[in-house]
């Protein structure tokens, strides 16, 4: 009868000490060795903010290019020899416009990058003191204008430029290199393959649309049809 009386006592000591083993319990012991608690998660430590320095110029009369649009790409010929005048014209290349102009560009190249298209720039801004230089190595105002009179490049209105595949960096056929001197590259010439006629009509438009024209003698260049600007002799600084 004792028996039978301490019976349910044990078994309820029993249950209460055989609690069920937890997951990692059940790996310990299927393992045959310890296994040591997952490690904690490490923490993430974020890349630092780079801060752009700030502009070196006055921005209520210029805006550089490629802080409004930094995908656009330079090959500012003036400032190396690769140009029709084989000399450097330009201390350093920089890209600046009134800012009006800036605007109107990077929105060409925004509109122009749904496509996977974009610009590159051959010359922006070209203050007075430049426009002189290049004068002075060709006086003949067909090539070159009169730094006396100006030209829409020295009044921050004025674009040279090109398209190309923004993926690959190539520049688009458009018939002449730039700087050509010949018919082959007026905006009034036709006889040429329909892929360079293709390439030059999707840059006239999409400049058009944003306030530009072109003029006849060279696909490249585009004057800002806005407010007239003054010529001004501001030159950028240069990087040490």
């Amino acid at each position: 009868m004792k028996c039978l009386l301490f019976l349910p006592l044990l078994l309820l000591l029993w249950h209460c000490d055989t609690a069920p083993a937890s997951p990692q319990d059940t790996i310990v012991m299927q393992a045959g060795f310890p296994i040591p608690p997952p490690a904690p998660a490490p923490i993430a430590i974020g890349a630092p903010i780079l801060t752009p320095a700030p502009p070196d110029y006055d921005t209520t009369a210029w805006t550089e290019l490629t802080r409004l649009a930094p995908t656009i790409e330079l090959e500012l010929r003036y400032a190396t020899t690769d140009n029709f005048m084989k000399q450097v014209i330009y201390d350093c290349g920089r890209c600046f416009y009134r800012p009006e102009v800036a605007r109107a560009l990077a929105a060409a190249h925004d509109e122009l990058s749904r496509s996977g298209l974009g610009l590159k720039m051959y010359d922006c801004y070209r203050p007075g003191p430049y426009q002189q230089r290049l004068w002075d190595v060709l006086p003949d105002a067909r090539y070159v204008a009169n730094p006396k009179r100006g030209s829409l490049h020295s009044r921050g209105a004025a674009a040279d430029l090109t398209l190309i595949n923004l993926d690959t960096g190539v520049k688009l056929d458009m018939g002449t290199p730039y700087d050509f001197f010949g018919e082959a590259a007026y905006t009034t010439t036709t006889d040429l393959p329909a892929s360079v006629l293709q390439n030059r009509a999707i840059l006239q438009d999409v400049l058009q649309r944003h306030g530009f024209a072109t003029i006849r003698t060279e696909w490249w260049h585009f004057n800002f049809t806005g407010p007239r600007y003054p010529l001004s002799d501001w030159t950028w600084d240069c990087a040490d």
